[in-house]
């Protein structure tokens, strides 16, 4: 079956869905749009608001799709603007041979799977059938702003924005108020009480709008009965001492340079929507060839699912930064959700990092598949990483974890069940026991490449590079 704008209206589950597909239908939503060689399956991938792009992929009429977004419509709008862009502007699509997570689509297409149907409306329920005539009429037909409604908008964000900071201050001394309390009590006891203590401020954290300190607290008790009892007290003094730091520093924000302005306001709840980060010239831009290391998923106490894609840059230029972060939060409620992009995939593209005194987290602005990446050399051995890591927490005091990218290292064993990284001058630093099996076929290799998250006491291997090839963690 030919694809027609006839067809699509058919495929479409309301008009909703086609006027939303018709938002879609710009350059800038769209890195990558490609056809098969022989015109059979379309591909793409389109921006959203979070830090990486859906994958859509569908049969060239629509007869089966899948899209990696949480949509419950089928087919959902980045399906249908696939589509209508096919029909309106085939000289969009690159012809192309499919990646592989295009290919496994296709193998499963084969072996019999489909993609879900939607219900069809019969009777008086059906009422007016979508039409894409009739989204493009609404989309001409919108009413433009008004100038003083406009105005209104504006000054009502601005006492909302104001009403925000006020109770975010109330809350910042609630907090303060807290810590000296736990203090006073002593610490020797302090992880078995940390989760009733910390239960009720966290809420009034929520209210009071800072979310990101109420987060830290939530996770508290998590992180301390994580660690070794020998090793609980001096962890607590540490996260309550960057709490109280980020709270001092959100209050006196105005003698802060801009970036460490924007870490505090991050840390304590505010966000940047991805459009302001677009927006923001002074942003930094890296446009390289980008190594996915690994992705790491995470539960957070909010129900929220914290998943994030670490990118090494491959660039030759040791000016630029090192790796980058895409962090995407999805509910747990909507039940597994899957990385955008594999480890060990190349991407070729620009990331775009939010303004931080230790830039690490990014938006991927744009991409394309890159074909071949040689892994990135760094200075040899353990001390010029280690000493890049200490000059990032001076400008970042409260910094949990930051990417090590090391060269000329080995892994070796370091007493029952434990590993280290150890350099040819006899430095090491412990690795997570957790990953002790993990990492057993990289014993015995030297000159190994790494890029770990170091926290100041312990590594989390990532990748490597070796002379038998390339590894990445599985979470």
């Amino acid at each position: 079956m030919s694809l027609t704008r006839e067809r699509i209206e058919g495929l479409a589950p309301d008009q909703a869905s086609l006027a939303a597909a018709l938002k879609l239908v710009k350059p800038a939503s769209w890195p990558v749009l490609a056809a098969s060689t022989d015109a059979e399956v379309l591909w793409g991938e389109c921006q959203g608001s979070g830090a990486t792009p859906y994958r859509i992929v569908t049969a060239a009429d629509g007869g089966s799709y899948k899209c990696t977004c949480p949509s419950r419509k089928f087919p959902c709008k980045h399906v249908l603007a696939v589509l209508w862009l096919r029909v309106d502007k085939p000289e969009r699509f690159e012809s192309a041979s499919p990646p592989q997570w295009v290919e496994d689509w296709s193998a499963r297409r084969r072996g019999g799977g489909h993609s879900p149907g939607k219900p069809k409306p019969d009777g008086d329920e059906a009422g007016t059938p979508p039409s894409l005539d009739a989204a493009l009429a609404e989309a001409a037909t919108t009413t433009p702003a008004d100038p003083k409604a406009a105005a209104r908008a504006e000054a009502q964000r601005e006492r909302i924005k104001a009403e925000r900071e006020g109770a975010i201050l109330a809350g910042l001394d609630e907090l303060e108020r807290w810590i000296a309390d736990q203090l006073n009590q002593g610490l020797a006891d302090f992880a078995g009480r940390v989760g009733s203590a910390a239960r009720t401020l966290s809420t009034r954290l929520v209210d009071a709008k800072a979310g990101g300190l109420a987060a830290r607290l939530d996770q508290l008790g998590t992180e301390l009965f994580r660690v070794g009892e020998e090793r609980r007290a001096d962890l607590a003094i540490e996260r309550l001492g960057a709490m109280a730091l980020i709270a001092s520093a959100y209050r006196h924000q105005d003698r802060l340079p801009a970036p460490l302005r924007d870490d505090v306001r991050r840390a304590v709840g505010w966000s940047l929507r991805r459009e302001e980060l677009l927006a923001d010239a002074t942003a930094p831009r890296v446009t390289s060839v980008w190594i996915v290391a690994a992705n790491l998923s995470e539960v957070q106490p909010d129900k929220l699912r914290r998943l994030e894609t670490w990118m090494i840059n491959a660039s030759t230029d040791i000016n630029q930064p090192r790796a980058a972060v895409l962090i995407d939060f999805v509910p747990v409620s909507g039940g597994g959700a899957g990385f955008p992009f594999s480890p060990g995939e190349l991407i070729e593209g620009e990331v775009v990092f939010y303004p931080s005194a230790a830039p690490l987290r990014g938006l991927l602005a744009s991409r394309k598949t890159a074909i071949t990446a040689r892994w990135p050399q760094s200075l040899p051995g353990l001390t010029p990483a280690l000493q890049d890591y200490a000059g990032r927490l001076a400008a970042l005091p409260w910094l949990d974890r930051w990417p090590l990218l090391l060269s000329n290292v080995a892994l070796r064993t370091a007493g029952k069940n434990a590993l280290g990284i150890a350099d040819v001058s006899g430095a090491a630093i412990a690795v997570e026991r957790s990953q002790f099996d993990q990492l057993l076929p990289l014993l015995g290799l030297d000159d190994v490449s790494l890029l770990c998250l170091w926290d100041g006491r312990t590594a989390q291997v990532l990748a490597a590079d070796t002379p038998l090839g390339r590894w990445h963690h599985e979470d």
